[in-house]
């Protein structure tokens, strides 16, 4: 008998719906609620457009504005607008065409088992910024940077030294919520073949979210302090890196290397176009004055001479000589013996009669390469 009165009920509403009911049942089980599509055809409008047959939606909802436009449906607290806790629908006055879902504190996505999988979410509370706890993929990202958004626009400089000090380094994210999942699933009973099924897919798939891929990047706290507009702290004190914004430093940091290579190939350029002091003065020039410079070097004759044990070889240079030796030669022009002249002015080298035979032999003073003079000695035993 109870069952005879739901059906009864259902019947006397379906019936009354096709009159002004806000809620229809139609024939084939399908729901509508708000304004009937099946109204009169507005003039003008082709029957065929308005009345196209819908067999794959269950329930529909439909507004009190232009085609039925505005519809959507609230979860809350009471009819004012602003007091709703959540709404799905055309919110919009026209025919949008668009899905709104609107959460007075924000919005979430969520996926896998008993919503514990967060994709993605908007919350006042938590943040004002959109967070994706998921990889994003896209065939591209376009950020806001017109000139006209801006304002307070400055030119960033001397970048190099900063970025010296940010140190990149490799990580895999923590995932404690893919655990807590994976335990969820791992006692998820298995009634049916479909949840057998879903039990391996869960396993595994947050047993594959736990072990974390490798990445490259940086550590928000070294960011902060090297560049700290690039770095966002949410209400809960984690810290966010702008990766995006750090591109226009590293380009900065391109543009004054290439700033300092110009410069330093600017002045190698001038070094090797410019001729030095020496090369800006005459040869001629040059050979006089390095010839007055050694014209006050002597060579004197050895004392004493003939010797038979040892003898003085005294010379006199001036301070501008940079080297001179004093050679000991054979009759025939063979080099025996090489002595540093290391003294200027009035100076002596002593030679000794160690490794050298009886027999006469020159010696000669060389400055700068220069040959100041050349006498004969004898050496007697």
């Amino acid at each position: 008998m109870k069952k005879f009165f739901v059906l009864a009920a259902i019947c006397l509403l379906a019936s009354a719906s096709q009159v002004s009911a806000q809620l229809i049942i139609r024939n084939n089980g399908h729901a509508e609620i708000g304004h009937d599509p099946y109204d009169p055809v507005p003039e003008g409008l082709p029957f065929y457009y308005y009345n196209m047959l819908d067999t794959v939606t269950v329930l529909k909802v439909f507004g009190t504005r232009e085609n039925g436009s505005g519809a959507h449906i609230t979860f809350g607290d009471n009819l004012i607008k602003l007091n709703y806790n959540a709404s799905v629908g055309e919110l919009g006055y026209s025919d949008t065409d668009c899905l709104w879902l609107q959460g007075k504190h924000g919005t979430y996505i969520t996926a896998g088992l008993e919503a514990a999988d967060t994709i993605m979410y908007y919350d006042y509370k938590r943040s004002t910024d959109v967070n994706f706890r998921k990889n994003v993929t896209t065939t591209g990202v376009f950020v806001q940077s017109d000139e006209r958004f801006k304002e307070n626009i400055e030119p960033v400089s001397d970048v190099l030294s900063s970025l010296e000090n940010l140190e990149a380094v490799s990580y895999t994210l923590k995932n404690d919520n893919a655990k807590q999942c994976r335990a969820i699933a791992n006692e998820m009973p298995a009634v049916t073949e479909k949840d057998q099924r879903d039990k391996v897919f869960f396993d595994q798939f947050y047993a594959k979210q736990e072990q974390g891929d490798e990445r490259y990047g940086f550590l928000a706290q070294n960011v902060k302090d090297v560049f700290p507009q690039l770095v966002h702290t949410d209400n809960s004190g984690y810290m966010y890196v702008d990766y995006i914004g750090l591109i226009p430093i590293l380009v900065q940091s391109i543009n004054e290397l290439k700033a300092e290579l110009a410069a330093v190939k600017a002045e190698k350029q001038d070094e090797e176009t410019t001729p030095t002091m020496l090369q800006a003065v005459p040869q001629q020039a040059v050979q006089n004055e390095l010839e007055a410079s050694l014209s006050a070097a002597k060579l004197y004759q050895n004392a004493p001479n003939p010797w038979s044990s040892e003898t003085v070889i005294r010379y006199s240079l001036p301070q501008s000589v940079a080297t001179a030796c004093i050679y000991i030669y054979d009759m025939q022009g063979l080099q025996l013996k090489s002595i540093p002249a290391e003294g200027r002015g009035e100076s002596q080298v002593t030679l000794t009669a160690r490794d050298l035979k009886a027999g006469m032999y020159l010696y000669a003073l060389v400055a700068d390469g220069q040959l100041i003079d050349s006498k004969q000695m004898i050496l007697t035993k």
